[in-house]
């Protein structure tokens, strides 16, 4: 039987380490998705962190992350 290394988890961008250095500290990282930070707003809008350091919403990740809530609860 072969055995595969292990994948190493995606890397920040330069772009994205500084915008979470910068992010307001009422803005909080809560997960990520396929290597792609997601920070919730204060007024809880999820937001991913793309690799340009931009944010930008993403209502298929809102969901994802309400179903995984559903799943917990």
């Amino acid at each position: 039987m072969m055995r595969h290394p292990p994948h190493s988890p995606p890397r920040l961008t330069q772009r994205q380490l500084k915008r979470l250095e910068t992010l307001p500290d009422d803005y909080k990282v809560v997960g990520a998705t396929d290597g792609i930070p997601i920070v919730q707003s204060p007024s809880g809008q999820n937001l991913c962190l793309q690799p340009t350091g931009r944010l930008a919403a993403t209502v298929l990740i809102e969901r994802v992350v309400a179903y995984r809530h559903l799943q917990q609860g």
